[in-house]
């Protein structure tokens, strides 16, 4: 874990994954379609439980660029 960030445990459940491709500042736009587009067709619920986004290795924090997972905590 690099220095300055610390780690957290988040409990084994359902997560429906969804990758965002464009810049970090249009990551709000991914979240809107997932409730607003996805969440009601799908015939799922999002469960009380943490969401959380996962920048990867590709990801660019200096160019903003790279693919982002969003995890959304889902009914089983």
């Amino acid at each position: 874990m690099p220095e300055g960030l610390s780690g957290t445990r988040v409990p084994e459940r359902r997560y429906a994954v969804f990758t965002h491709k464009g810049h970090v500042s249009q990551l709000r736009r991914t979240h809107y379609t997932i409730w607003n587009k996805w969440l009601p067709e799908s015939g799922s619920g999002f469960a009380d439980a943490p969401s959380f986004e996962r920048y990867g290795e590709d990801f660019n924090p200096m160019t903003g660029l790279g693919p982002i997972e969003v995890w959304m905590p889902v009914d089983a």
